[in-house]
């Protein structure tokens, strides 16, 4: 069954001038070679020779290849993106040493000033540095609290950001919280939780489910040299977040009616 609310968010983050300017960059050599009068005037001719053509399919195979196990639209076209372009910049200076020239200066600066959009994400999420995350842990052990350790130049962390932030928007709650912790900024942190901060694993994205200050369920993109995919759905059902959830509202009910009775104890007192 589709999800609609998730569909809606993927066409308006498309919609966004990231998407519709790299579009264009990306497409911008066939576009010229296809395009009757504009390909005569750039190449001559309106085919492609067998060097482009082998370019093509070398992007085509490397996009394949990097984006096998791609958790979302967005994930799959910034990486299409990257190696278009490279190809495009390749094929331009083929055709011409100026042609080549002036593309690169538009993609870099689309790249300056036209920056990846930002995710919508539960407003309440909280960023854990240094060693925030084990005192707010220790100080609030009646939440259930859900943490994603992360790193800003990690491919898979920006593939998962989306979905994570999907999930603290459908789930969070008085008595389950979520929040990010940078590995780089918290140094010793992600070790003390069995996770790997180094750049040479490939651990990242991990996330945890803290029950009582104490780990309850766990995932890593990684594990044991087994790749995860970290979709919205198996996140969701192998971190139980809707058993956990269900919990939270427990826990809430019962501190309500705890509180309710303290306050007719007391009205009876006096």
């Amino acid at each position: 069954m589709v999800n609609v609310y998730a569909l809606k968010k993927t066409l308006r983050s498309l919609a966004t001038p990231y998407f519709i300017l790299n579009t264009i960059a990306s497409f911008f050599h066939p576009l010229l070679r296809f395009t009757p009068g504009l390909c005569n005037w750039v190449g001559g001719n309106c085919t492609l020779d067998f060097y482009e053509c082998e370019i093509y399919f070398f992007v085509i195979c490397v996009v394949a290849i990097k984006n096998r196990r791609c958790v979302s639209v967005e994930s799959y076209l910034s990486t299409l993106f990257v190696f278009a372009k490279a190809g495009a910049a390749i094929l331009f200076y083929k055709m011409s040493i100026q042609l080549a020239i002036w593309y690169t200066i538009f993609c870099i600066v689309l790249m300056v000033t036209v920056r990846t959009p930002s995710f919508e994400e539960s407003s309440e999420m909280k960023y854990f540095v240094d060693n925030t995350l084990p005192e707010q842990l220790k100080n609030d052990k009646h939440s259930i609290w859900v943490v994603e350790f992360y790193t800003t130049f990690s491919p898979h962390c920006n593939a998962v950001k989306p979905i994570f932030g999907a999930l603290s928007r459908e789930y969070t709650h008085d008595y389950m919280k979520f929040g990010k912790c940078d590995v780089l900024k918290s140094h010793g942190v992600p070790e003390s939780y069995d996770i790997s901060s180094s750049c040479l694993r490939t651990e990242l994205p991990a996330i945890i489910v803290f029950e009582g200050g104490v780990p309850a369920a766990r995932i890593k993109q990684t594990n044991n040299g087994k790749q995860y995919l970290m979709s919205y759905e198996n996140l969701k059902r192998d971190l139980q977040l809707q058993e956990f959830y269900e919990k939270a509202l427990e826990k809430s009910k019962n501190m309500k009616s705890a509180e309710s009775n303290k306050k007719t104890e007391n009205k009876k007192k006096k």
